[in-house]
């Protein structure tokens, strides 16, 4: 079926952050209790939608060369451009442990660990829009950060999907809808 108001332009959005990993899925879109925006991102790349895996294997036997088939694991990532160099930025780029020292923050040493938490990602098309609720996500660096002096300059982050064990999902995507009307 047809749907035309079931299409989205992602004319703007916004992402949001629980560091302590306890919120839930918010209530209300627009002000997400428990969660704070990670502030200005990227809008030439304002967020890919990535997986990684998923390859498809057939079985044979040598009577059957398509008797099974098999999927290879699959990790969900969601990556976007930090453009605001701030203490969080650092952290979700860098890595958790860093250390702030007034104006600077302190780059941890050795392998960087990434920052768990809960993510809400909502993408506004116009008075409507989708969602998505990853209530458990690992960010670190995706890329390497670039200095353009004809653009704004960022730190590319990737949140990687991961799952918590009593949930039968991994993560949700919203329909399209209203706001006013979630």
């Amino acid at each position: 079926m047809l749907d035309d108001s079931a299409v989205v332009i992602p004319g703007e959005g916004h992402l949001y952050f629980d560091i302590t990993g306890t919120a839930t899925r918010p209530t209300d879109p627009f002000n997400p209790a428990g969660l704070e925006e990670v502030g200005h991102t990227s809008r030439e790349s304002p967020l890919t939608i990535a997986q990684d895996g998923g390859e498809r294997t057939t079985h044979g036997s040598w009577q059957n060369t398509s008797l099974r088939e098999s999927i290879s694991p699959v990790t969900q990532m969601f990556q976007f451009a930090l453009l605001q160099w701030d203490d969080l930025a650092y952290q979700l780029y860098y890595g958790a442990g860093g250390v702030q020292d007034g104006d600077y923050y302190g780059v941890p040493k050795g392998t960087p660990q990434p920052t768990e938490g809960a993510m809400y990602i909502r993408v506004d098309d116009g008075p409507d829009f989708a969602d998505f609720w990853l209530p458990r996500v690992s960010i670190l660096r995706a890329d390497n950060v670039e200095l353009d002096p004809e653009n704004l300059s960022g730190f590319p982050v990737q949140a990687t999907v991961l799952g918590v064990s009593d949930l039968e999902y991994l993560f949700q995507v919203g329909a399209k809808r209203a706001a006013g009307g979630s």
